[in-house]
């Protein structure tokens, strides 16, 4: 990487949410960058499975029935590709004396710029292996574009980051393109301060 990156700069929202700050030129200079991949906290398991096809009241055989997916070209029951959002790690209450878990800050926070607040705009998902229970999971990210844009709400960007999931054999099983709008709160020609 080229160029001077100055010192971190860091703001926090009311959520909790950390970003980085920096200029556009900064952020730019990250375009390409990879993280290496991080092993999820949580295996596939039939009780994710189940807890997240209940949620969305799938039916699908496939993530209910073993005995049903042995009679498939999939060979056993498989997990639906949602499923991975409860492989990571979320902010949730722990114990002081429990060791606090390892975060995995995603780049849409990460890379350098003026913005410190996300919406989401674009999501694509590709499903190459299925997961089954059992598997572990390894997230990486690489940020693939980020392009100046104002909205109503503010002056910020779009930024695309595509997540890449493999299974413990190194298998990429699925990926998600994912679009953010980060943008300066409080910037935009709709904003309206409340009274």
């Amino acid at each position: 990487m080229s160029g001077k990156m100055s010192e971190a700069v860091l703001e926090t929202d009311p959520a909790g949410y950390v970003y980085r700050i920096g200029t556009e030129e900064e952020g730019m200079q990250w375009i390409g960058r990879e993280t290496e991949p991080v092993e999820q906290p949580y295996p596939i398991d039939v009780e994710h499975i189940e807890h997240f096809v209940e949620g969305i009241q799938d039916p699908n055989p496939l993530y209910w029935s073993e005995e049903f997916g042995r009679k498939t070209r999939w060979g056993g029951r498989i997990a639906p590709w949602g499923v991975i959002v409860l492989t990571g790690e979320h902010k949730v209450w722990r114990p002081e004396w429990l060791e606090a878990p390892k975060e995995t800050p995603t780049l849409f926070m990460t890379v350098p710029l003026p913005g410190n607040r996300l919406l989401a705009t674009d999501y694509e998902v590709e499903c190459f292996h299925p997961l089954r229970p059992g598997d572990r999971v390894s997230k990486s990210e690489k940020l693939i574009s980020i392009v100046p844009k104002t909205f109503r709400v503010g002056v910020g960007h779009h930024v695309t980051v595509k997540a890449f999931f493999r299974n413990q054999r190194g298998e990429v099983c699925i990926t998600d393109s994912r679009t953010i709008f980060r943008y300066k709160f409080g910037t935009g020609a709709g904003y309206k301060p409340a009274a």
